[in-house]
């Protein structure tokens, strides 16, 4: 009996693992034909510097320029709606449109691969408070007038916003994109935005985010923001890092359900 409940405990781990024992046979695979398709396409939106609201060629065209069927190419196409890059519009006047790269669908797939590994808040929480404080310093090095400008327009909205404002938490959120923005470093900038804004969306969901500490927030977001407009990189990272332990690192402390939890995927 005992042996027969340590293979059912090896058989659950093996399970567990599998999804990522089998990444490097999957490394070797042949490339789909719309994935191919796919790839072309995002070098074309590069390349001609398309952007949110400009229209990829229609279908007949696509189809006799890679010499395909509808079929791989429809297939592609889902394949970049589902990353967010493309809205797909029927109808006269519709066909593949062209949207703004949004870190909530960066955030989305993150948390699929995150759930998969049975990652927690807690591993989330950890990770950023890890990065936020070298973002911070980044953007303080950051000497284009324009990105400060942006980033004192973002306070101004802050503080503009109530704790009772529905526009509180898009506006809390806006001060970190655009400190990464700020960065000069584009993987930085995506990896922390998206992180962000999967935290924010389980914080929301589970009914944590307490109106209570909404102006300390923001007085705490006005003076890492000075800073940085300054130009202080020393004191940017460290009232970022105080920031996020005081924050981030006390929810293991009140949410201990929460933070101990297993991300899910959406």
């Amino acid at each position: 009996m005992t042996t027969n409940r340590m293979d059912s405990a090896d058989g659950v781990a093996q399970r567990r693992r599998g999804f990522l024992d089998s990444a490097p046979a999957q490394l070797s695979r042949p490339v789909k034909t719309s994935e191919r398709i796919a790839a072309a396409l995002v070098d074309d939106v590069i390349r001609e510097d398309l952007g949110p609201g400009d229209r990829l060629p229609n279908e007949a065209a696509m189809v006799e320029r890679f010499g395909v069927g509808r079929g791989s190419l429809r297939e592609a196409l889902r394949i970049l709606e589902t990353h967010g890059l493309i809205s797909l519009k029927s109808g006269p006047g519709g066909g593949p449109i062209l949207l703004a790269v949004d870190p909530r669908d960066v955030g989305r797939t993150f948390s699929l691969y995150l759930s998969l590994r049975h990652a927690t808040i807690a591993e989330l929480i950890e990770t950023r408070i890890f990065i936020e404080p070298m973002v911070a310093r980044l953007a303080a090095s950051n000497t284009d007038s324009e990105a400060r400008e942006r980033l004192a327009n973002a306070l101004a909205a802050e503080a503009e916003a109530t704790a009772l404002d529905s526009r509180f938490v898009d506006a809390a959120n806006d001060f970190h994109y655009v400190v990464g923005s700020m960065t000069g470093n584009s993987v930085i900038d995506l990896v922390a935005t998206a992180l962000k804004q999967l935290y924010t969306t389980k914080v929301v969901s589970a009914g944590i985010i307490s109106q209570r500490v909404a102006p300390s927030i923001r007085e705490e977001h006005r003076e890492i923001g000075q800073a940085i407009i300054k130009g202080d990189p020393d004191l940017a990272e460290d009232l970022m890092r105080k920031h996020m332990h005081y924050y981030l690192g006390r929810m293991s402390e009140v949410e201990p359900q929460f933070t101990a939890s297993t991300i899910s995927w959406g």
